[in-house]
């Protein structure tokens, strides 16, 4: 095979997050909660804007207003050189900027960038919470979305009424521009040759166009957020400011949302969509680049608080088991491991062990977890595996075998996926901590990883794994693989790349839907996805899940019934590494002693008769108009307080707008913690 130059856009998933500030922060680039070298501070931080890699500090979460920066999603291309069929990792790569020259001569004087930003969430399927993408299965679905909306999934009136499609936007970099996904500019579009093409025609839809009056407690749904490029001329995708709007009834009374993952009536801001690149040369020829998916959504509160499954490892778990990633790891045909693969302790295995420790940050473990967990994050690779806590892994929870309704002592104990009490570590999670066990590892640095492959790693990693009802970031369908490039290796497209579907902007027509319902999971459908066919699986709005999904019993994921060996009453915690629970508050730590718990989400209309409720907004509206007013999980090391300094091993909350740090909230428990019991009826 030839050799040639291949671009690809990295990372191959990105992610911005919302903020009703007008200025923004950068998507972190390295991985949550990771040690950093030369750093004290931990991975997962996001970048102050206008800078390469200097990391946030506490004072940078809010502007002058106190409102909440926006996260934008910077994206880089990198060139390959492309002979014969890739594997992975590949280890190389070179980053492409305005001015880059080439290996082959040619010298790049532009990079002209798309993205198409839409959500389908009101004209979407229900999410079912304890059926998850099985409720797909089979050649079925689930119940429709807004079901009075009358027609199919792919009715036109339908898709009119519920679908929000904001068009595709294009930009020069050399021409610095920037381009809003709103309801009043021209979409427009970029083709092979670099050119950008206006789009007059296309059937932008807002809900304000179906709708004569709309409930609207945080302002207008008009917009789906931004791209604008850097001074590298690099892609940054701004998110909208992550509202939310209902409809009225017949009594002009707004509808009430009624359930945590499907209100009728309801649209939000969420969305996603394809980003694509066009290279321009000195010599006046283009480059088309292998493209990426963005997706807007919620903020990350705790973003250096590594989740024990991220979504990093359920795809890489996907790759390596469903699509051949890495033959001499596991092998399909016989679905097997392999036993003389050698994990890498501080890529593979150590990971597992520092979120263990994490969580303690964003939940109220008990002090026997606590030292337990501590000893987790103090293993090392020179300690032998025998006389660690985690000698034969016996605390662990193994995917291999019937567990997931054991609670303790088996770990973790957050609650689990669809249709299971508790959380299982990946197959391959569980793999590599069996080879370690063995003492069948490596130690020292892995195998190099290329800098587009770092990033890929990095953005899935500080993301929400595991727990897919639905999730935070992402749902399922980051684990289904017909939505991937299959010709990776032969392409050059390289791994974990979303396959687009074609759309052919040539035949939008006003008052016609462009867009379709899109890709359906276990459908056999392998031909891409549509802008939106990422964000439609969340709940709506996206405020109702995150609010509610703080502590639970196990049953929640049982159809209501209690299948653990625990007691029925225990409340676990739902995804606390990305929905904080309990937190430490920084105004309230003297000379590194730490205060008492408080609720992440606390002060008036947060009041819970029964703990299950605790830390939450008790009125769904409230989270609706004040889920920017929750604080974040930071590291000490970037906590800058007057007159204060804090130990790098703490991780604390700052810059909650719910409270004044002193005030009087509910207590947080220890746990266990019970749900009130069900009062019996009497029998008169």
């Amino acid at each position: 095979m030839k050799h040639q130059i291949v671009f690809r856009v990295h990372p191959t998933i990105n992610f911005a997050r919302f903020g009703t500030s007008e200025e923004y922060v950068l998507s972190p680039e390295t991985s949550a909660g990771l040690p950093q070298e030369d750093s004290a501070t931990t991975g997962g931080l996001p970048i102050k804007a206008g800078t390469e890699n200097e990391c946030i500090t506490s004072s940078d979460l809010r502007d002058a207003q106190g409102n909440l920066k926006k996260q934008a999603a910077r994206f880089r291309v990198y060139a390959y050189e492309f002979g014969k069929a890739l594997t992975y990792p590949e280890g190389d790569g070179l980053e492409v900027t305005i001015g880059t020259k080439l290996p082959d001569g040619r010298t790049v004087t532009d990079l002209l960038w798309s993205a198409h930003l839409a959500n389908k969430k009101a004209a979407a399927y229900n999410v079912v919470n304890n059926l998850g993408i099985n409720a797909y299965a089979n050649g079925q679905v689930p119940q429709l979305r807004n079901p009075e909306t009358h027609g199919d999934i792919n009715s036109a009136s339908r898709l009119n009424q519920l679908m929000i499609d904001a068009g595709p936007r294009a930009i020069s970099a050399s021409a610095k521009s920037k381009a809003d996904f709103n309801d009043c500019t021209t979409p427009s579009c970029l083709q092979s040759d670099g050119t950008i093409v206006p789009l007059p025609n296309y059937p932008v839809n807002f809900p304000a166009d179906a709708n004569d009056e709309l409930f609207e407690p945080n302002g207008p749904l008009d917009t789906l957020g931004a791209i604008l490029t850097d001074d590298k001329g690099r892609l940054l995708v701004l998110p909208s400011t992550g509202n939310a709007v209902g409809q009225y009834d017949e009594y002009g009374v707004p509808i009430q949302m009624t359930g945590d993952l499907n209100n009728v009536g309801w649209y939000d801001s969420a969305a996603d969509g394809p980003v694509s690149l066009v290279l321009k040369m000195d010599d006046d020829s283009y480059e088309s680049a292998f493209g990426a998916w963005v997706i807007c959504g919620d903020p990350g509160y705790a973003p250096q608080i590594r989740n024990v499954v991220s979504v990093w490892d359920d795809v890489y778990d996907t790759w390596v088991r469903d699509m051949a990633l890495q033959p001499e790891l596991y092998d399909a045909a016989s679905d097997t491991y392999n036993p003389d693969y050698l994990p890498n302790f501080a890529q593979d295995v150590q990971p597992v062990f520092i979120a263990s420790t994490l969580q303690r940050w964003t939940a109220n473990l008990p002090e026997m977890a606590l030292r337990a967990h501590h000893a987790v994050a103090s293993i090392s690779e020179n300690d032998d595996p025998d006389k660690t806590i985690m000698a034969a892994l016996n605390f662990l929870r193994n995917p291999n075998e019937d567990q997931t309704n054991i609670g303790a002592p088996l770990m973790p104990l957050s609650l689990g996926q669809a249709g299971t009490s508790f959380l299982t570590v990946t197959k391959t999670q569980y793999f590599f901590l069996e080879q370690w066990s063995k003492n069948q590892f490596q130690k020292g640095q892995p195998k190099p990883l290329g800098p587009g492959e770092l990033l890929d790693i990095a953005s899935l990693a500080n993301c929400l794994g595991g727990r897919y009802v639905p999730g935070i970031e992402v749902s399922y369908t980051l684990r289904c693989t017909d939505i991937y490039l299959q010709d990776w290796r032969t392409s050059g497209a390289g791994p974990f790349r979303i396959k687009h579907y074609p759309l052919d902007y040539a035949k939008a027509t006003k008052d016609q839907p462009f867009l379709s319902s899109g890709w359906i999971p276990l459908h056999n459908m392998n031909d891409g996805l549509q802008p939106g066919d990422v964000s439609k699986f969340m709940a709506i709005p996206w405020q109702t899940d995150y609010n509610s999904c703080s502590i639970h019993q196990t049953l929640i994921n049982t159809n209501g019934v209690n299948e653990s060996n625990g007691a029925a009453s225990t409340l676990y915690w739902s995804w606390p590494s990305q929905r904080p629970d309990a937190v430490y508050v920084a105004e309230e730590v003297f000379n590194n002693v730490l205060p008492q718990q408080k609720w992440s989400i606390r002060g008036p209309g947060t009041y819970a008769i029964n703990p299950a409720s605790a830390a939450t907004f008790q009125d769904p509206l409230d989270a609706v108009k004040g889920w920017d007013k929750i604080g974040f999980i930071i590291q000490g090391t970037n906590i800058d307080l007057p007159g204060k300094k804090f130990a790098p091993d703490l991780y604390l909350e700052v810059q909650s707008q719910l409270t004044q740090p002193g005030d009087a909230t509910d207590p947080v428990p220890l746990w266990p913690f019970n749900a009130n019991p069900k009062h019996k009826k009497s029998k008169h």
